[in-house]
């Protein structure tokens, strides 16, 4: 288990991080990080603290996410607020909800004004990225993992830093120092003090079936790898990692006899199109894009696949694009690389959505369920049993009872939309054989489970498109009612706007805090400033932002009443 609190003590000399234990005979171990030299060397354990901290200015934090390093030397990023959002087999999981960033040198005098000025802009980047409302952790529990992985995994003594999963591990760059220190010090408890965060969305919800209270919910891991923003990270690079791939799980807990509590997992995933392709932002609503030919593409192809094979098993791989016109050359290429691959456990399905399902009839995604339906069957769905390993901590082990045996990747352009629609489908098409098989009954979903099970789903659809687009997600309205509305269709075409606004206009600073986040970029002191480069004046961006918001507005006004053009439209 990891430090569920920690005392911060601020003195002119150091910062310390003390555990707060229930029991005072407990073990401690405090972090000392020295304020006079600002590197990840000076980093030193006490133990025990030393008593006069008592004396100091303390407060209470939650957690640590780590160091980064600007041009005032290390700042320590600490959690000072959390929100409690389920508890999961025993295991309490928390939101980020309060954050400080706290430089360690004691001044920035010997900076330059541009160094200060750049140490601001950094510290906005790290405050949004931080602010976004979805990050996770648990103290207790490896949320990096589905049900399914932990359930199969050998029994391990590492901590949960070392056997999370590489991809949605966020912040481990950031506590490299800490992760360093705890190697060289195996016999401390310096591990109990690296906290994982995960971004995405989770949330659980307690809905009734046959009788009983079922605790349902889903979990989407979003992966560091490729990560940013909707136009700067679209197709794959050179390590098969794609842009916006996510790992969404859905999940029921039933508790059964003698304490033991029954899971059932579902998991599906998401990620761009895995080709080398992008889109030139232009001001264009659909922006010029860029192919490379198949054959460059072929080798990052296969290592994706190669990949989510590994981990998952047998592909079924499900492109939601268009067949004509705009999206048509990427759909052409990615069939010719998948002819050319010719896995057997790779199988590729192209579902031309938008024209499948024109003039609103979703009900037409059925038929790409039962084009898919054997192989579902025979992918079939995670369970397992969690049984008490500890009265007094009340620690789970958790059995594989079976197991899922394949994955459906899906797709559409920004692997937002309409790959939400699909995926809520085809987790409806899974939860009443979950429902029975724990609760027996018909099979038939009761109204309140039917409207908290769309509901999570559409809450899911918006929190990963926040992420990625900047804005909620389109056709969450057939997601939350099970059909498509006039005023649907309205709302997404507000949403379209201001997607297509943020996306084109202010997405780089997003990119920036992405990867300033992640270690893709680092601070150099002795670099000019990056922010100098290049630089245009507000008014750069401020008036082509306005005058776009300005004549789609218009626009839509002119369409609002023509439903059939303004489904076209925003696709």
């Amino acid at each position: 288990m990891l430090h569920e609190s920690l005392s911060l003590y601020t003195t002119s000399e150091a910062f310390t991080l003390e555990p707060v234990f229930a029991s005072p005979s407990a073990p401690r171990h405090s972090l000392v990080f020295p304020r006079h030299v600002s590197n990840d060397a000076a980093i030193r354990i006490d133990s025990p603290p030393l008593p006069t901290l008592q004396q100091e200015e303390r407060q209470t934090v939650f957690g640590v996410v780590g160091l980064v390093r600007l041009n005032a030397g290390n700042h320590l990023i600490l959690i000072t607020n959390r929100q409690k959002v389920a508890r999961l087999l025993n295991n309490d999981l928390y939101k980020l909800t309060g954050h400080v960033v706290i430089p360690i040198a004691k001044s920035a005098l010997s900076l330059t004004a541009v160094q200060q000025r750049d140490d601001q802009l950094y510290l906005q980047m790290l405050d949004s990225i931080l602010s976004s409302g979805f990050w996770y952790f648990s103290y207790q529990s490896d949320i990096t993992k589905n049900v399914q992985s932990l359930a199969t995994a050998a029994p391990s003594s590492k901590s949960i830093w070392e056997n999370a999963d590489e991809r949605f591990f966020w912040n481990k760059n950031l506590q490299a120092p800490l992760i360093a220190l705890a190697k060289s010090n195996p016999d401390t408890d310096i591990s109990a003090f690296i906290l994982p965060l995960m971004t995405g969305f989770m949330e659980f919800k307690d809905l009734p079936y046959n009788g009983k209270r079922v605790s349902f919910g889903l979990i989407s891991r979003r992966s560091k790898f490729r990560a940013g923003t909707r136009y700067n990270t679209r197709g794959v690079d050179a390590d098969g990692n794609v842009g916006n791939y996510v790992e969404t799980e859905q999940v029921i807990v039933v508790s059964g006899e003698g304490g033991v509590q029954k899971v059932a997992s579902y998991v599906q995933t998401r990620g761009s199109i895995p080709l080398f392709w992008g889109q030139l932002i232009n001001v264009k609503y659909q922006p010029k894009m860029v192919i490379e030919d198949g054959s460059v593409s072929f080798q990052a192809y296969k290592k994706h696949f190669a990949t989510q094979i590994a981990h998952y098993g047998p592909q079924i791989a499900v492109n939601l694009i268009n067949k004509k016109g705009y999206e048509a050359q990427l759909s052409d290429t990615w069939s010719r690389l998948n002819a050319q691959l010719n896995d057997p456990n790779v199988r590729y399905i192209h579902f031309d959505f938008h024209h499948e399902c024109k003039n609103m009839r979703w009900d037409k995604i059925s038929k790409l369920v039962g084009e898919m339906e054997g192989d579902l069957i025979l992918q079939g769905y995670c369970t397992a049993d969690a049984s008490s390993s500890d009265s007094a901590t009340g620690a789970m082990n958790l059995r594989a009872v079976k197991t899922q045996s394949s994955v459906v990747r899906t797709n559409c352009m920004d692997c937002l939309d309409r790959t939400n629609v699909v995926q809520s489908v085809l987790g409806r098409r899974v939860l009443p054989m979950q429902l029975q098989e724990f609760c027996g009954g018909s099979g038939v979903i009761e109204p309140e489970f039917e409207a908290g099970f769309k509901n999570l789903w559409a809450d899911h659809a918006d929190a990963i498109s926040l992420i990625y687009s900047g804005t909620g997600a389109l056709k969450t309205d057939f997601t939350r009612t099970g059909k498509r509305s006039p005023q649907g269709v309205l709302n997404d075409g507000v949403n379209s706007v201001v997607r297509y606004v943020k996306n084109n206009f202010f997405d780089g600073f997003r990119q920036d805090s992405f990867d300033l986040f992640l270690g893709n970029y680092t601070v150099n002191q002795l670099s000019s400033s990056p922010f100098d480069r290049d630089q245009k004046p507000v008014h750069f961006f401020i008036i082509p932002a306005v005058l776009a918001l300005s004549f789609f507005m218009a626009l839509l006004t002119l369409l609002m009443f023509h439903r059939e053009f303004l489904i076209y439209f925003i696709g």
